[in-house]
């Protein structure tokens, strides 16, 4: 018995094997008249929502009428239900009839849409992952349209990833050339980058676009000055002016331009507008009291500096900068409270300590007695204290 039983196993086994040989050979195509009865099944399914049932036949109705756009068009719109947009764009491209073009171009419409709003409220919410996800998908229903691109870029920065946010909204500005605040946004995350040159490129594409813009303007003034066109980032500057001049931040960064490219009149001639109109804006007292003193007008600075530390007494920079200021005028006790401050409020900062030194030194040389030799001692000590943070610096 176990003989036969193994005889009848492998003859199964053979018989199996040669099955699919048979059907190859005897498989037949499915003809226009098949394809026309698919076609009618197909389209009773999707009345009665089967769309499984609808799909079978359609995909029979298209295999034996390839060249029948009413059914690749209701193919295509079966695998978009079924969110298989590859498959459903596929069969869409071959819908060629001006009828069926025109259902496929209303029903990409109005899927990108949908796919494109979700993708928006999530970002929106904050929920980057599902916005991706939507962002993705209105891409593949209709990859020409860039403001998918834009979206998935944006979103794509707003969790830190720059380098995934910038080449997707390169792809965004090849569809779409036409727009300034695509060319803002990119060359901020190129900024942001460190990659000012190509961030710069951006920018005057933008400002070629919409010369009125001004973030782009001022955005474009900041790039020529990190890469060091001052004269460029003067005239950037300039218009940004002439249309927001009364902007304290326009005036502000204006203001600084004009000071690095060392036009100090020009720069305090901004200030004092920023200090009229925001009284309290240290930024610009700070930046007033420079200006002044590369003017000359060392007396109108110590005023301008001795408000600043009076406002926030705990300013280190403003300590500091009154103290160089006084040492200049030579006004030295007020340029020894200056630094003396400095040092209380950071016992580490060698520079406040050597500038102490010096000060001591200059005030014993126009000083006598026990003064000057006062004035000797001190500054003998603030020099050694310099010296000891040098040396501690060296060693770490």
């Amino acid at each position: 018995m176990t003989f036969r039983k193994c005889g009848f196993i492998v003859a199964l086994t053979l018989a199996f094997a040669a099955t699919p040989l048979l059907i190859n050979t005897v498989e037949a195509k499915v003809t226009k008249g098949q394809a026309s009865v698919a076609k009618r099944s197909g389209k009773l399914y999707i009345t009665q929502r089967q769309y499984d049932k609808a799909l079978e036949q359609y995909m029979i109705a298209v295999e034996g009428r390839p060249d029948d756009s009413e059914a690749q068009y209701y193919l295509g719109w079966l695998y978009g239900q079924k969110e298989l947009f590859e498959e459903m764009n596929e069969h869409y491209d071959l819908a060629t009839d001006r009828k069926w073009k025109k259902k496929v171009a209303e029903d990409r419409k109005e899927l990108w849409t949908r796919y494109y709003n979700l993708g928006v409220k999530g970002m929106n919410a904050q929920k980057f992952e599902f916005a991706v996800d939507q962002f993705n998908l209105a891409i593949t229903i209709n990859p020409k349209e860039a403001d998918a691109y834009e979206g998935l870029a944006i979103t794509f920065l707003n969790v830190g990833n720059s380098e995934e946010g910038i080449e997707t909204y390169k792809k965004a500005l090849e569809l779409d050339p036409s727009k300034a605040q695509s060319y803002f946004n990119v060359g901020g995350a190129l900024m942001n980058a460190d990659r000012v040159e190509e961030a710069l490129e951006m920018f005057k594409k933008g400002h070629a676009i919409d010369p009125e813009e001004i973030n782009i303007l001022q955005n474009l003034a900041i790039a020529q000055y990190r890469l060091g066109d001052k004269e460029g980032a003067s005239e950037s500057a300039e218009k940004a002016l002439a249309i927001a001049g009364d902007d304290p931040k326009i005036l502000n960064i204006a203001a600084q331009i004009f000071l690095q490219a060392e036009n100090y009149e020009k720069a305090a001639e901004i200030l004092e507008k920023v200090v009229a109109i925001q009284p309290d804006n240290m930024d610009a007292l700070f930046n007033l009291a420079i200006a002044y003193r590369q003017l000359g007008k060392g007396d109108k600075a110590l005023d301008l500096f001795q408000k600043s530390v009076e406002s926030n007494p705990d300013d280190i920079d403003s300590w500091y900068q009154l103290g160089l200021l006084a040492d200049k005028v030579e006004s030295f006790d007020k340029a020894i409270e200056a630094f003396t401050k400095v040092t209380e409020l950071q016992a580490d900062n060698a520079r406040a300590w050597a500038a102490l030194s010096r000060v001591y030194a200059r005030k014993s040389e126009v000083s006598e007695g026990d003064v000057a030799e006062e004035c000797v001692k001190k500054a003998t000590e603030a020099f050694q204290m310099y010296e000891a943070l040098q040396s501690q610096s060296n060693e770490e």
